[in-house]
Parts: C-alpha cells; sequence; structure tokens
C-alpha cells in the first residue's frame, strides 16, 4: 500500500509539471539561461488562470480578467480604483501562496504592470498574511509601457500555505491599472540572494533626466541663496590702500549643514572606539574637510539616555563635548517620541495621567539641558518625533480638560524647553511626506495638520524636519520640490532634510545619481538649513547601506559624489592681487575661510572670517575685521521676531539708510528711507522668512525675519 501511495503520489507530481502553462514554462527557461538558476519551486500555481482564479481584491475597485495578446503572458487583470484613500491600502489587489517557505528561503517574485490612461502609482508588498510584516514593499510609479518587475528577497520567517500575500496597494489615486504575469519561485538555499536578478525598473524618477529643466533652475538658486560676495580691503597703518598685495582665500567649512547621524560610542574615547570612524568624521575627503553637523542616533532617545544603550551618560556628554571642540554642530534626537514602544515603560503603566506625564517629560528636558559636557552644546532638538503615527500619549490624555485633543500636551513640551533654554532651536520631525514620497493625503495632512496646531497656539517651532528614507522607487525630484514649496509657503520655517540613506534595492550606481539630484535639489531650496544622512559607514547602519562607506571602508559611488559636490563643487578658494584701491573681491559659498594676505613687505596676515552676506572685511591693527564704518552704520535689530501684524526696525547708527525687504526668492517686497532710530513696517506682504537689508554709507546688512500670518 505505501508502494501504490508513493507511486501515485510521483505520477501527480508530474501530472503537475506536465500541466505548467506556457508562460511559466518560459519564465522558468530564461531564469536559468539568463541567470544559471535552478528550476525553482513555484510558490503560487503554475498556471496564469488558476492564478487568477485564486486572487482577490478589496476597496473601491472594479476588477476584470482579459485576454492579454502580443506579451509574454496571455492573460490580465484591469483594475479600476474608484476612490482615493485615505491610506493607500485602503483599495488593494493580492494573492496568497500555495506551497509553503522555509526561513532564510530565496525567493524571487515576478510581476508584469502598466497604466491606463495616464499616469498610475502603486505599493507592491510581499506580506505576512496575519501580522503584515513586509519582505518586500515599493512605493512607484507607473507608465503606459509594460514593464517586468523582479524583486528577490530571502524570506525572514517560514510560511505555510496561506501565510503569505503578494500584491498590491492602490488607493492613491482614481486610476486604472493592469497587471499580469504574477508569480514567484522559491530556490530554497541552493542559491544566494546576489544571484538572483533583481529589475524593479526604478531609475526613471521624476526629474532623472540630463537636460531636466528643474537642474539649471536649482542652480540659479544656489548662486543666488548660497553664495556671496567677500571683499578684502588692505590698508597701511595710515588708512591708504595697498594695491598688488596677494591675497589667497580658502574655504574651511559651510555655514550650510551638511551632517550624518553618529554612534556615540565609537569615537571620541567612546567603549566601542573606532579610530577609523572617529578620522571619517573629522576628514572625509583627505583634505580635512568633514562633517560639520552631527545628530546621535539612539544615544539621546528618552529609552537610550535613561537606559544607558551606548555606554553610560557621561560617555554621550563626552562625545557632544568632543564634536563641539572640533566644530561641529549637534542635533539633538529626540525629546518625545510619543509610542509607548519608544518611550519608558512607567509611561505606559501611568498612561492618561497627565500630571505624570508631565513631571516625567519636564524632567527629562531639565535634564538634557543642563547635563554638563550637553549643556549649552545643542544647537536644536527634534522637540517631537514622528506623531503622526505614533500617537499613544495623545490618544491617552484625549478628552481629559486640559488636553481635549490630547495633543495640547505638546505645547507645554515646547514651552517647557523654551524655559529650560531659550537658545535652543526647536524642530517637528517625521517620514511621511518625502521618505514616503507623499505629497498630500493621510499622513501627509496629518503632518501639516499638527504643526499648524502648534503655529496658533504660539510655540517657538524654528523647523521641520523631513526624514528621507528613499525607497526602491527613489521620490521624483519635483515631489521633493513641491513638498518643501508647500511646507515653506504654508509654516515659513526653516526644513532640515535629517535622516537621508536608500534602500538597498537601488543600485550603488543609481543611488550616487539619485543622490546628486536630491543635493542639488535640497541645497537650492529656499526653506532649507541642512542635510543629514542616517549614518555613513555599513558598519554603523540601522539597514547596513550607509550612504558613504561600505564595511571595509571602500567610498561608495554615492559617497564619493557627496565628497565630490560638498567640498568640490561646492567649495571656494581663490588668489589674486588687491586692484588700485587696495580690495580683492571674490563670490563664494557661505561659510568660514582662511584669509592669508602677504602685503610684499615681509607683513603677511593670516585671519578667519565668516561669510554669510555680501561683507567687506578690512585689514586693521593686524587683523581682518568688518569695516569699522561698517560696523558702526549698520548695527540695527528687528523685533518681534516672528512678526504677525507690524514689525520694528531700530538702528543704533546715527547715520540715515534704505531699509529693504525681499522674499527669499529675491522679489523686494518693501523699501523706505530710515532716518530716524525707529521704523515701524506694516506686514502686509505675506508670511514666510524675508531678509531684511539696511543699506548706510555704501555698507549694507542683513537680518532675517519670520512673517505669520
Amino acid at each position: 500500500m505505501k508502494y501504490l501511495i508513493l507511486s501515485l503520489s510521483i505520477c501527480l507530481f508530474h501530472f503537475a509539471l506536465s500541466a505548467q502553462d506556457s508562460y511559466h514554462n518560459n519564465l522558468q527557461s530564461e531564469l536559468q539561461s539568463n541567470y544559471s538558476l535552478p528550476t525553482g519551486t513555484w510558490v503560487f500555481n503554475d498556471t496564469e488562470v488558476a492564478n487568477l482564479n485564486s486572487d482577490y481584491s478589496y476597496g473601491a475597485i472594479t476588477s476584470t480578467n482579459l485576454t492579454a495578446t502580443g506579451q509574454d503572458f496571455s492573460e490580465k487583470v484591469n483594475i479600476v480604483i474608484n476612490a482615493v484613500g485615505n491610506n493607500p491600502w485602503e483599495a488593494g489587489y493580492g494573492i496568497q501562496n500555495i506551497a509553503p517557505i522555509n526561513t532564510a528561503d530565496a525567493c524571487l517574485f515576478v510581476m508584469w504592470l502598466r497604466a491606463i490612461d495616464g499616469p498610475g502609482k502603486v505599493s507592491l508588498f510581499v506580506e505576512n498574511s496575519s501580522t503584515f510584516d513586509k519582505e518586500v514593499f515599493f512605493t512607484f510609479e507607473l507608465t503606459e509601457e509594460w514593464r517586468q518587475y523582479l524583486v528577490p528577497f530571502d524570506a525572514e520567517m517560514a510560511y505555510a500555505p496561506g501565510e503569505l500575500t503578494a500584491g498590491l496597494q492602490l488607493s492613491w489615486q482614481e486610476q486604472t491599472i493592469e497587471t499580469a504575469g504574477i508569480a514567484m519561485l522559491n530556490y530554497t538555499n541552493t542559491v544566494n540572494l546576489d544571484d538572483l536578478p533583481a529589475n524593479i525598473n526604478n531609475d526613471q524618477y521624476g526629474g532623472y533626466e540630463s537636460d531636466a529643466p528643474w537642474r539649471d533652475e536649482a542652480a540659479n538658486r544656489i548662486e543666488q541663496i548660497r553664495k556671496a560676495n567677500l571683499s578684502i580691503r588692505v590698508e597701511d597703518e595710515t588708512g591708504m590702500a595697498i594695491p598688488n598685495a596677494s591675497v589667497e582665500v580658502e574655504m574651511l567649512q559651510h555655514d550650510f549643514a551638511f551632517g550624518t547621524a553618529v554612534v556615540s560610542s565609537r569615537f571620541g574615547g567612546g567603549n566601542n572606539q573606532n579610530e577609523t570612524y572617529e578620522s571619517k568624521i573629522l576628514d572625509l575627503d583627505g583634505n580635512g574637510h568633514g562633517f560639520n553637523w552631527v545628530v546621535f542616533e539612539n544615544s539621546m532617545k528618552w529609552n537610550g539616555w535613561e537606559q544607558n544603550w551606548l555606554g553610560p551618560k557621561e560617555q554621550t556628554a563626552a562625545a557632544t563635548q568632543w564634536l563641539v571642540d572640533h566644530n561641529i554642530k549637534v542635533r539633538g534626537h529626540t525629546l518625545c517620541w510619543p509610542g509607548w514602544s519608544n518611550l519608558p515603560d512607567d509611561l505606559e503603566t501611568n498612561a492618561g495621567d497627565d500630571n505624570y506625564f508631565k513631571n516625567r517629560m519636564f524632567a527629562h528636558i531639565d535634564e538634557m539641558t543642563t547635563y554638563p559636557g550637553i549643556a549649552g552644546n545643542i544647537e536644536e532638538w527634534d522637540v517631537l518625533n514622528e506623531i503622526t503615527t505614533n500617537r499613544d500619549i495623545e490618544f491617552s490624555l484625549q478628552g481629559q480638560s486640559n488636553y481635549p485633543t490630547g495633543r495640547e500636551i505638546y505645547i507645554d513640551i515646547f514651552e517647557k524647553l523654551a524655559a529650560a533654554d531659550p537658545n535652543i532651536k526647536t524642530y517637528i520631525n517625521d517620514y511621511v511626506t518625502i521618505g514616503q514620497a507623499n505629497t498630500g493625503g493621510g499622513a501627509y495632512d496629518l503632518k501639516k495638520q499638527f504643526v499648524q496646531e502648534l503655529m496658533d497656539a504660539g510655540v517657538s517651532l524654528d523647523g521641520i524636519g523631513f526624514q528621507a528614507h528613499i525607497g526602491g522607487f527613489p521620490t521624483s525630484i519635483y515631489d521633493v520640490k513641491s513638498i518643501l514649496d508647500d511646507f515653506h509657503n504654508t509654516f515659513g520655517t526653516s526644513a532640515k532634510i535629517t535622516e537621508y540613506d536608500i534602500n538597498d534595492g537601488v543600485s550603488d550606481e543609481l543611488a550616487a545619481t539619485y543622490l546628486r539630484d536630491f543635493l542639488s535639489m535640497t541645497f537650492s531650496h529656499e526653506s532649507t538649513d541642512g542635510f543629514l544622512m542616517w549614518g555613513f559607514w555599513d558598519g554603523a547602519h540601522w539597514k547596513s547601506n550607509a550612504p558613504m562607506f561600505n564595511q571595509d571602508w571602500t567610498i561608495k559611488p554615492s559617497g564619493q559624489t557627496f565628497v565630490d559636490m560638498v567640498f568640490d563643487e561646492w567649495w571656494t578658494t581663490g588668489n589674486g592681487e588687491t586692484d588700485s584701491d587696495g580690495e580683492y573681491t571674490i563670490r563664494g559659498f557661505k561659510g568660514t575661510y582662511q584669509i592669508t594676505i602677504d602685503c610684499g613687505n615681509g607683513e603677511v596676515l593670516v585671519d578667519t572670517v565668516e561669510l554669510l552676506a555680501d561683507q567687506l572685511f578690512v585689514k586693521v591693527d593686524g587683523a581682518l575685521v568688518a569695516d569699522v564704518a561698517e560696523q558702526e552704520a549698520l548695527q540695527f535689530s528687528v523685533y518681534p521676531n516672528p512678526a504677525k501684524d507690524f514689525l520694528t526696525v531700530q538702528k543704533a547708527g546715527t547715520d540715515a539708510g534704505v531699509l529693504q525687504i525681499f522674499d527669499l526668492k529675491g522679489n523686494l517686497v518693501f523699501s523706505a528711507q530710515m532716518e530716524s532710530d525707529n521704523l515701524l513696517v506694516p506686514l502686509d506682504f505675506g508670511n514666510g522668512l524675508f531678509e531684511i537689508l539696511f543699506t548706510a554709507e555704501g555698507f549694507s546688512s542683513i537680518r532675517q525675519v519670520l512673517v505669520l500670518e
């Protein structure tokens, strides 16, 4: 009997193989011949018809099976998405496995896709059918051209039949798409993941073209926004100009923040000290130029701080002081990440007790602003992190007398920080815009709503942090600009890219190309003041896929791109001789400069200056200073800042001058002659960030003011 059962099983197995349709036969043969792969086992059915009889769809969808002609496949599914959802998963399409998968099995998912009657947008996933934990997740746009997607992955867990789902999230927009040729092969442990082909058609992101019009526009903005004229006047002790003096200008550091997340234990004498890691922070290009900003990845998170994740608090403080001593500015990340899993356990235990939370939160703020080595050394804090998706604190307080929405607690946090250290700049940080390629709807709109609530409450919010964990389908450069424009036009705050990295489904070459474009758009935008990647070395990166260095410290193409742009293309050096008026002028990127002057008489001056706006420096008593006459004429202040209805400008000098106000696109929005010490300016020219230019006696000085609605 056992022999008969075995024989029957073998017969059924051969029957199944023989029943495999031509699409599956051809796909299997192509993979074997083109990539030297073994046969593999089908995870779904081995015929197109059987798969289309096993698939499913849900939400505001009309799904129709159709015959396909002239393609590798003969069947297709036409899917009409009839309504936009608040979340992309509110309408979807999928199929579940009929064959088991073991942990670490090497699998290849195959799907053909296109859009009908205009561009489409989908999220492709492979996930646990019950927990929705993702093996694969990409969001991308579709064209009307059929494209095949080959997506390899190593299974992170085992799946019995029916426990794995592959498919699409479709509720991004009203659209019509078609899918076909869905298949999955399991190669178990017979191949490595790197042996499997990958083609996710991700090289044509929005704005990728070499002649895309945004490139010249960005270059022009960089020239206007990020550069200024640096003039040096060389005089003798009597004030007479010295012509033909030799002047050398060497940039030392950008004013714009170019930085990274760092691991506090790996430098500055930490318990996991890595000399190469430490040296690269300071010297990325071999010429002594390194990051000028950093943020600690984990050691200043509330749990990380109290539980000594990376080492004792003293070590984090020492690392902070080490950075400051090396002229590197430090961001604090993060004071409050309001999901239970990101907070000390006792807060969930006391959920709903607003006094308990406030006392714990306020004590934490006091500690972080007074701890030796950290006090006074933090430039800005991510006060709130990911509040669009981490809402436990909000919901636990919701409905109480002082907290009708629960989010009023955030106002308390900002006010406490302002009282504890009014000099610290404040940010709200989230991932639901640039990183997820969202330009509206759902979490995007929530982020704007929550920012607006803070602004309406009058808190001091200096900037908005845009995490940029770029997916396998890089976010359109046009969308990056649109998002930055939207938030800047709405709130007028500064913006900072806070957590840049890119999915390992992106090739090294594409990662380098995209970083060049992303950096160009970021650096050119009027609202941004910095770009920080989320780790720079594979050996200390949350996904082992950092933008700059491999595990063995060889530089990646994207790392070389960063170095070439930041320390070459956007770097200023120059030399020349003073003219007949004793002046030498160069236009340079804003930042810190070393100036060397050789008067030709044995006198050589070496000094350091800050170039933040068009500036004239004069050699006075063996030093370079902003021109004395200029300093006297141009001292002025503006208040309040931020301002709403009126702005007062007060000048300290006695000279009359001209006051001009420009928006950050360079448009003149206000101009007046300023004779008296005070001038009241009506703010009827819009809201946002503006530059105030005061000119007197041929010299100019600039201030910035934020105008609120």
